[in-house]
């Protein structure tokens, strides 16, 4: 069980540490002169919104691969791994071409900038709840073969972990500490997940060997 907590949690913070999921709340809190509780606010319920879809789509992707597990329990134990070795590879290299240049799930509009604030932040979660994190639903392949255990320790993880390093990013960011130079992990987010995916099935497949 370690290695589905050890990985879920490796996705989770690569998968906040993206520019695109807070920086945008910091420019909205700061144009909209929020006070930093306010904008921790809405960090926190656009955050659980786009994760608890990531979770929805998760969850049906998991429990399939439960279903798989208990009738071909020997060959999932490598199969799983293997197609998430292939996946990251994928990712790798849909990177690599080109075709993830621009990773996003929102922008902040003009047109949003003129709502009221519950408007904004309507607007926001529901934009973030229909746009779930396919690099993360993926793992839950292989979180579906330690059964619903699996399943739910990672549904936790990813949803504790991605708001609260969200939730983290946020703070520093208002505070005018935040000089790390975010532009790799910007343009190259599939690629940093594709790398902990093949990880990650790879610790798994050492471990059944």
């Amino acid at each position: 069980m370690w290695q589905i907590i050890s990985g879920s949690l490796l996705l989770s913070l690569v998968h906040a540490c993206i520019p695109n999921h807070w920086l945008p709340i910091i420019a909205l809190g700061k144009s909209e002169k929020w006070t930093i509780r306010e904008t921790i606010n809405a960090t926190i319920l656009i955050g659980s919104a786009h994760i608890l879809s990531t979770i929805m789509v998760g969850t049906l992707i998991g429990a399939a691969g439960l279903r798989i597990s208990q009738t071909y329990e020997e060959l999932t134990e490598l199969i799983f791994p293997c197609m998430l070795i292939l996946i990251g590879l994928i990712y790798i290299v849909l990177d690599i071409v080109g075709h993830n240049h621009h990773h996003h799930h929102f922008e902040v509009s003009t047109e949003l900038r003129k709502k009221s604030r519950w408007a904004i932040l309507g607007s926001m979660a529901v934009a973030m709840f229909f746009s779930p994190c396919l690099e993360l639903d993926v793992f839950y392949l292989q979180a579906g073969t330690f059964g619903w255990a699996g399943i739910i320790t990672t549904s936790l993880v990813f949803l504790f972990a991605t708001v609260l390093a969200m939730t983290m990013l946020v703070y520093v960011g208002l505070k005018g500490l935040n000089h790390i130079n975010w532009h790799y992990l910007e343009h190259h987010g599939k690629m940093v997940s594709g790398i902990v995916l093949i990880a990650v099935a790879i610790m798994a497949l050492l471990i059944e060997l």
